[in-house]
């Protein structure tokens, strides 16, 4: 039980890590568009405002949730394993 606890924590960790990392990259990618779209339309208005505006509605849309399946995905793998592994 306790080296199960110990690899539930390290997978609890990396992951997290892995979800940090990827929340960034995403973001970042998020905000180059929303800069390249500002030149595209012609430059008009601040350009930071327009792209925090565009961060915002990012936050609050479903593309930030999906990057949860990094948790999830991984947690419905072990399961169906180690079910396979012990009952079957």
């Amino acid at each position: 039980m306790l080296s199960f606890l110990k690899f539930f924590v390290i997978g609890f960790v990396g992951l997290t890590v892995l979800y940090g990392l990827l929340s960034i990259y995403v973001r970042s990618l998020v905000r180059e568009r929303l800069e390249q779209d500002w030149e595209d339309e012609g430059s008009i208005g601040a350009r930071d405002d327009y792209v925090q505006k565009g961060l915002d509605d990012y936050a609050h849309s479903l593309r930030p949730k999906l990057l949860l399946g990094v948790y999830i995905l991984p947690l419905i793998t072990f399961c169906v394993i180690f079910y396979m592994t012990n009952f079957m």
